[in-house]
């Protein structure tokens, strides 16, 4: 069986506003790293699936950028969504268009904007993963991260019976999905063994097709008439995307079947859901303060600073978020950068 590995590519980037906007959200940066997050998450996965069997799932406004940064793809592996309608309808395309090309494929399904540390620990997850599926193949497989801390930023996996396990891993079946919890159900969560629920899949492409038939059909149904079109024209997938509900993959599918499992797995994860959580993937200097781009800190400490344009200064403060982007600043407390993604939907809906 042939791994196929899709990047979902396509989010707004808002949680990191206002660096991240719609024309050049979070994925395309490399916050000072090297390479930016989409160009990482590609160089996982051509350890997984060569070039020709890597797809990245996009929009229209950054469909260029995406392809100048992983130039090694086919083009036509850059999936172009004309609205965007969460993950289970960017899941469904990328399956069909793969489906077209080898109904027997492994896919495997990552967000294009998140950060690991260690990458041979990944491909040991996912290797595992991937042998599991020759011999539960109907099984839907996500990996869930071993939490160190009780985190209220993330869904929540509770992990049920052994289904198979190595020197390494293990397969749990499923018992549920729990979504973003407050601080002391995280806590409660953790005492029983929940695991983060990290966006990442591995499932063969008839598996997920199947399991679209059974827990989505009118998606399905949509999807099957654009797979009986011989060629597959920008105006089908369209009709495709206007007409399907938005919806993502766990709620419209991963909580309704009946056959999931789950890989713990612990490789330095972190989706970078905020400019906290980001922070914490990022050096910082004596007195706690993570910077990028033209800075200066005076007595200043754990504090969060990006400038993209502008020298911005800082004096005197502690715990605070100063992001300055090519058209806002952003200042908040550090306690609150999970409210940024609000803030920056007001911003964009006020009048210039």
């Amino acid at each position: 069986m042939a791994v196929h590995a899709v990047i979902m590519a396509g989010g707004k980037g808002e949680r990191l506003w206002p660096l991240s906007t719609p024309d050049m959200p979070k994925q395309l940066h490399s916050f000072d790293m090297g390479e930016s997050l989409l160009r990482s998450t590609y160089e996982r996965l051509k350890e997984i699936a060569g070039n020709e069997r890597i797809y990245a799932v996009t929009n229209a406004a950054i469909a260029a950028k995406v392809r100048e940064q992983i130039p090694e793809i086919p083009a036509e592996n850059v999936l172009v969504e004309p609205i965007g309608r969460n993950t289970a309808p960017c899941i469904a395309y990328a399956a069909l268009v793969i489906s077209r090309k080898d109904p027997d494929a492994v896919m495997a399904v990552f967000p294009a904007d998140h950060m690991l540390s260690d990458r041979r620990r990944f491909n040991d997850a996912i290797t595992f993963g991937i042998d599991a599926l020759k011999e539960h193949p109907g099984l839907l497989i996500t990996l869930g991260m071993v939490p160190d801390h009780p985190e209220t930023g993330y869904g929540y996996i509770a992990p049920g019976e052994l289904i198979a396990g190595g020197t390494s891993h293990c397969l749990h079946r499923v018992v549920t999905f729990r979504e973003k919890p407050d601080k002391k159900t995280a806590q409660e969560y953790i005492e029983r063994g929940y695991l983060w629920n990290a966006g990442m899949f591995l499932w063969r492409v008839d598996t997920i097709l199947d399991a679209f038939r059974t827990c989505l059909p009118r998606m399905y149904d949509l999807l099957s008439e654009m797979a009986g079109r011989k060629v597959i024209q920008a105006e089908d997938v369209r009709m495709f995307y206007e007409r399907v509900d938005a919806v993502s993959i766990d709620y419209g599918v991963m909580e309704k079947a009946t056959d999931v499992g789950v890989i713990p797995a612990g490789f330095g994860w972190n989706d970078i859901g905020s400019w906290d959580a980001l922070a914490k993937m990022l050096p910082s200097d004596a007195c706690g303060n993570v910077s990028g781009g033209d800075t200066l800190l005076e007595d200043s400490s754990n504090n969060i600073v990006w400038a993209s344009q502008k020298k911005v200064v800082l004096l005197g403060v502690e715990d605070l978020v100063v992001v300055e982007g090519r058209d806002a600043i952003l200042v908040c407390p550090r306690k609150r950068s999970q409210d940024v993604s609000r803030i920056s939907r007001l911003a964009g809906e006020r009048p210039k």
